[in-house]
């Protein structure tokens, strides 16, 4: 009896090797792919040297106007320094103008003042008191009183004269008076001299307790003439 004889075949296994068939079939496929689309966009007119030409443009398109607004923004931020320059010169002028019409308007009040010593319009010649002024002073209760006095016309000489003043009021709820000897800060007494017109002033100080009415000017001339007085409300004049 014929012996059978069997043959035993060993196929190697390579699991790498059939992996990169796989993934070249894959690539490839791909690749095919890839092929078909961009033959598809050349039949149908697109072209990547022309969309990156166009998106080259674009780009130097923005940068232009980019440019250009940053341009006018600087153009923007110079023309409002310019208007506010100008509005801000516009309000000096006008203040400047504004100090000037008032300067000139107390040029004119002096002038007015001065012609009425010399040529009174009320037609009272020699002395009187021409204006009185009360301001406040630095502390409370102190006061500066200022006294303007004029002899109307000409005149050839000197006037001697001294003044002196009362304030009129309430102390403590009953009626009183203050003289400036008892007030006065910085004189008892004004004495002067002058020709046409005499500014005087000194300071005075009030009781906590009296409330002004009236200060009552004296003004007594040197040669013997009769005293000349005049009353005034107490106004407090800041300016």
């Amino acid at each position: 009896m014929p012996t059978e004889t069997r043959r035993l075949i060993v196929k190697p296994h390579t699991p790498q090797r059939t992996l990169l068939l796989w993934a070249g079939a894959v690539l490839g496929a791909l690749l095919a792919a890839y092929a078909a689309f961009e033959a598809g966009r050349w039949l149908s007119g697109y072209s990547i040297l022309s969309a990156e030409r166009e998106r080259l443009a674009k780009n130097a398109e923005i940068a232009s106007l980019t440019a250009h607004l940053h341009d006018a923004e600087a153009r923007l931020a110079t023309a409002e320094v310019a208007r506010r320059v100008d509005r801000e010169a516009q309000a000096q002028v006008e203040k400047s103008l504004s100090e000037l019409q008032s300067q000139l308007g107390e040029a004119r009040q002096e002038l007015d003042f001065y012609r009425s010593i010399v040529n009174p319009n009320d037609g009272l010649l020699g002395l009187r008191v021409q204006r009185l002024r009360v301001q406040p002073a630095i502390t409370p209760r102190h006061f500066r009183v200022r006294l303007v006095l004029v002899q109307g016309g000409r005149q050839d000489a000197l006037t001697q004269a001294s003044a002196d003043f009362t304030i009129d009021g309430t102390r403590a709820g009953h009626a009183g008076s203050l003289t400036l000897a008892e007030v006065g800060t910085s004189a008892r007494v004004l004495n002067f001299s002058f020709r046409y017109f005499q500014e005087l002033e000194t300071e005075i100080e009030l009781p906590a307790d009296f409330v002004p009415r009236t200060i009552e000017v004296e003004v007594r001339p040197a040669k013997g003439a009769s005293p000349i007085r005049q009353a005034y409300p107490w106004k407090i004049e800041t300016t």
